[in-house]
């Protein structure tokens, strides 16, 4: 199964997602040692790096104007690809800021402008790998089961970012993208919105995460994984470690979204729960079934 961004669904349950790109390797060497990995990301708006201070055009359905607040995103589970197909775990190198040794933090904001997080950055996930080339990387975007529901008060980094949580029973927020908009609609149309399309939005924010945790205290965690796990894969094939990156693009992401307006009764934005309107084509779009409707191919993830 295709999508426009060239991805392809490598099995429905799995959700993970190839991007046609171009490239050769060998398989690792066997006995050879392990290298270090650098992964590099990018974080993007219509192809324009994304900065805290700058405005985007030009952005989702209504072409709405946006400011970028917040932009921080976890990863885990990164494996290289061989020539062969198969897939090397990076064993991720813990350096008690960005990254422990199951998941990294992936930070594009510095505080600075509307950016309300923190003024150091990171781009790249570090890890090691038997000695060998790659051509392609897979990874998820989310916290692993194991570590998504325990007190955040008492976690080491990454997780140690009380805004990045939800309650525990529900976990870390996956995704913290957050922005202004610019020109949500006129004041004399918002009470027939409330009604109809939904609420006028001077803000809007995608905080992916797992949701139908089970019933509970808010601080006490499943006992078993929640039903929607909200965890995309993605795998990107003919990727050059030494000189690529993998971009996120959040215009990408929101192209088929209005982000002048939120839908009536739920939070601004999306924020993974199936009552939300808003999350429909977010959520297709990120790769992930939605209301038990798959994707139709996810457009977030590429190389450049």
């Amino acid at each position: 199964m295709l999508s426009s961004s060239g991805g392809r669904l490598l099995s429905a349950s799995a959700l993970a997602l190839t991007l046609g790109l171009s490239g050769c390797a060998t398989s690792p060497t066997t006995g050879a040692g392990s290298a270090p990995i650098t992964v590099n990301f990018d974080a993007r708006i219509n192809g324009q790096p994304a900065h805290c201070g700058e405005s985007y055009t030009n952005v989702g359905t209504s072409k709405a104007t946006l400011m970028l607040q917040d932009f921080r995103v976890y990863v885990s589970n990164v494996r290289l690809i061989a020539s062969d197909g198969s897939e090397v775990p990076l064993a991720l190198t813990s350096d008690n800021q960005w990254q422990n040794d199951k998941v990294a933090l992936l930070d594009f904001e510095n505080a600075t402008g509307n950016c309300n997080g923190n003024a150091p950055m990171n781009s790249a996930i570090r890890g090691t790998a038997p000695a060998g080339n790659y051509n392609g990387v897979v990874f998820e975007i989310g916290v692993p089961f194991d570590l998504n529901h325990k007190d955040p008060t008492l976690a080491a980094a990454p997780l140690n970012y009380s805004g990045l949580t939800w309650p525990w029973r529900i976990g870390y927020k996956f995704t913290t993208i957050d922005f202004d908009t610019a020109n949500k609609p006129p004041a004399a149309t918002q009470p027939a919105m409330q009604g109809m399309a939904g609420m006028a939005a001077s803000g809007f924010s995608i905080h992916l995460g797992s949701t139908d945790c089970g019933e509970g205290s808010p601080t006490t965690p499943p006992t078993s994984p929640c039903k929607n796990a909200n965890r995309p894969t993605y795998r990107i094939d003919g990727f050059d470690l030494t000189r690529q990156k993998v971009v996120l693009d959040l215009g990408d992401l929101l192209a088929a979204t209005d982000i002048t307006v939120n839908a009536p009764n739920s939070a601004s934005g999306c924020m993974a729960f199936t009552n939300d309107d808003d999350c429909i084509a977010i959520m297709d779009r990120l790769g992930l079934t939605f209301r038990g409707k798959l994707s139709a191919g996810q457009h977030f993830a590429k190389a450049s």
